[in-house]
Protein backbone atom coordinates (compact mmCIF):
# COMPACT_ATOMS: atom_id res chain seq x y z
CA UNK A 1 0.00 0.00 0.00
CA UNK A 2 2.76 2.45 0.92
CA UNK A 3 4.75 1.47 -2.17
CA UNK A 4 1.85 2.39 -4.48
CA UNK A 5 1.36 5.76 -2.78
CA UNK A 6 5.08 6.52 -3.02
CA UNK A 7 5.12 5.56 -6.70
CA UNK A 8 2.05 7.71 -7.38
CA UNK A 9 3.68 10.66 -5.57
CA UNK A 10 6.89 10.17 -7.58
CA UNK A 11 4.89 10.09 -10.84
CA UNK A 12 3.11 13.31 -9.87
CA UNK A 13 6.42 14.96 -9.02
CA UNK A 14 7.88 13.93 -12.38
CA UNK A 15 4.83 15.22 -14.24
CA UNK A 16 4.97 18.53 -12.37
CA UNK A 17 8.70 18.88 -13.12
CA UNK A 18 8.05 18.13 -16.80
CA UNK A 19 5.26 20.72 -16.97
CA UNK A 20 7.48 23.32 -15.32
CA UNK A 21 10.28 22.55 -17.76
CA UNK A 22 7.99 22.94 -20.80
CA UNK A 23 6.48 26.18 -19.48
CA UNK A 24 10.02 27.52 -18.99
CA UNK A 25 11.04 26.57 -22.53
CA UNK A 26 7.89 28.15 -23.96
CA UNK A 27 8.68 31.41 -22.18
CA UNK A 28 12.17 31.70 -23.73
CA UNK A 29 12.08 33.61 -27.04
CA UNK A 30 13.62 31.78 -29.96
CA UNK A 31 16.78 33.23 -31.49
CA UNK A 32 14.85 34.18 -34.63
CA UNK A 33 12.31 36.14 -32.60
CA UNK A 34 15.14 37.99 -30.84
CA UNK A 35 16.79 38.80 -34.17
CA UNK A 36 13.49 40.05 -35.61
CA UNK A 37 12.96 42.36 -32.61
CA UNK A 38 16.54 43.70 -32.79
CA UNK A 39 16.31 44.19 -36.55
CA UNK A 40 13.03 46.08 -36.21
CA UNK A 41 14.55 48.39 -33.57
CA UNK A 42 17.64 49.02 -35.70
CA UNK A 43 15.57 49.83 -38.78
CA UNK A 44 13.31 52.17 -36.83
CA UNK A 45 16.31 54.01 -35.39
CA UNK A 46 18.30 54.19 -38.63
CA UNK A 47 15.54 55.02 -41.09
CA UNK A 48 12.60 56.93 -39.56
CA UNK A 49 11.05 57.67 -42.98
CA UNK A 50 10.21 54.88 -45.43
CA UNK A 51 12.42 54.90 -48.49
CA UNK A 52 10.90 55.51 -51.90
CA UNK A 53 11.38 52.51 -54.15
CA UNK A 54 13.43 53.26 -57.25
CA UNK A 55 12.45 51.67 -60.56
CA UNK A 56 14.41 48.54 -61.31
CA UNK A 57 15.72 47.85 -64.78
CA UNK A 58 14.15 44.87 -66.52
CA UNK A 59 16.46 41.86 -66.57
CA UNK A 60 16.13 38.87 -68.84
CA UNK A 61 15.91 36.03 -66.32
CA UNK A 62 15.18 33.21 -68.75
CA UNK A 63 17.53 30.27 -68.83
CA UNK A 64 19.51 29.47 -71.96
CA UNK A 65 17.62 27.05 -74.24
CA UNK A 66 19.98 24.18 -73.35
CA UNK A 67 18.93 24.38 -69.68
CA UNK A 68 15.17 24.55 -70.18
CA UNK A 69 13.39 21.24 -69.52
CA UNK A 70 10.87 20.21 -72.15
CA UNK A 71 7.23 20.55 -71.20
CA UNK A 72 4.96 17.56 -70.67
CA UNK A 73 3.26 18.34 -73.99
CA UNK A 74 6.53 17.98 -75.88
CA UNK A 75 7.27 14.58 -74.30
CA UNK A 76 5.28 11.41 -74.85
CA UNK A 77 5.90 10.28 -71.25
CA UNK A 78 8.34 9.69 -68.44
CA UNK A 79 9.98 6.47 -67.26
CA UNK A 80 12.09 5.33 -64.34
CA UNK A 81 13.69 2.11 -63.18
CA UNK A 82 12.36 0.47 -60.00
CA UNK A 83 14.84 -2.30 -59.08
CA UNK A 84 13.25 -3.54 -55.85
CA UNK A 85 9.82 -4.95 -55.06
CA UNK A 86 6.96 -2.55 -55.73
CA UNK A 87 4.56 -2.37 -52.78
CA UNK A 88 1.15 -0.74 -53.25
CA UNK A 89 -1.44 -0.69 -50.46
CA UNK A 90 0.57 -3.24 -48.50
CA UNK A 91 0.73 -5.75 -51.37
CA UNK A 92 3.73 -6.62 -53.52
CA UNK A 93 2.90 -6.19 -57.20
CA UNK A 94 3.78 -9.19 -59.37
CA UNK A 95 3.65 -9.59 -63.13
CA UNK A 96 0.47 -11.39 -64.15
CA UNK A 97 2.32 -13.31 -66.90
CA UNK A 98 5.66 -14.37 -65.41
CA UNK A 99 5.13 -13.76 -61.65
CA UNK A 100 8.25 -11.60 -61.23
CA UNK A 101 8.01 -9.05 -58.44
CA UNK A 102 11.05 -6.82 -58.91
CA UNK A 103 13.11 -5.00 -61.54
CA UNK A 104 10.33 -2.86 -63.03
CA UNK A 105 10.30 0.01 -65.46
CA UNK A 106 7.59 2.42 -64.37
CA UNK A 107 6.10 4.55 -67.16
CA UNK A 108 3.94 7.64 -66.80
CA UNK A 109 2.01 8.19 -70.03
CA UNK A 110 -0.99 10.48 -70.57
CA UNK A 111 -1.96 10.60 -66.90
CA UNK A 112 -1.69 6.84 -66.32
CA UNK A 113 1.07 4.70 -64.81
CA UNK A 114 2.20 1.51 -66.53
CA UNK A 115 4.57 -1.21 -65.30
CA UNK A 116 6.94 -3.21 -67.49
CA UNK A 117 8.75 -6.28 -66.18
CA UNK A 118 12.15 -7.51 -67.36
CA UNK A 119 10.45 -10.03 -69.71
CA UNK A 120 8.64 -7.19 -71.53
CA UNK A 121 5.12 -7.69 -70.17
CA UNK A 122 3.29 -4.42 -69.63
CA UNK A 123 0.33 -3.83 -67.37
CA UNK A 124 -1.54 -0.86 -65.95
CA UNK A 125 -0.31 -0.04 -62.45
CA UNK A 126 -3.51 -0.25 -60.42
CA UNK A 127 -3.25 1.86 -57.31
CA UNK A 128 -0.56 4.04 -58.87
CA UNK A 129 -1.13 7.47 -60.33
CA UNK A 130 0.95 10.30 -61.74
CA UNK A 131 1.16 11.95 -58.31
CA UNK A 132 2.81 8.78 -56.96
CA UNK A 133 5.16 8.75 -59.96
CA UNK A 134 6.12 12.39 -59.41
CA UNK A 135 6.79 11.80 -55.70
CA UNK A 136 9.01 8.77 -56.32
CA UNK A 137 10.87 9.70 -59.49
CA UNK A 138 14.03 11.72 -59.45
CA UNK A 139 14.95 14.54 -61.78
CA UNK A 140 14.86 13.89 -65.50
CA UNK A 141 18.44 13.22 -66.61
CA UNK A 142 18.04 11.76 -70.09
CA UNK A 143 15.82 12.34 -73.09
CA UNK A 144 15.29 9.58 -75.63
CA UNK A 145 14.02 9.69 -79.19
CA UNK A 146 11.85 6.58 -78.84
CA UNK A 147 10.29 4.31 -76.27
CA UNK A 148 12.65 1.47 -77.18
CA UNK A 149 15.71 3.73 -76.70
CA UNK A 150 14.51 4.58 -73.20
CA UNK A 151 13.91 0.94 -72.33
CA UNK A 152 17.39 0.01 -73.58
CA UNK A 153 18.90 2.88 -71.57
CA UNK A 154 17.27 1.51 -68.39
CA UNK A 155 18.73 -1.93 -69.11
CA UNK A 156 15.59 -3.82 -70.16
Amino acid sequence: MFKRRREARERQDLQRAGQEMWSYFRSIPTPLEELDEEEARERAAADPEPAVAEPVAAVDDFLPPDFVAPSQREMAGLMMAWPGPLVVDGEIITCSHCETYRDWVVLSLQGRVWLRCRAGHETHGTGLDTAWFNRNSGPMTEEHASYQDGIRFLGH
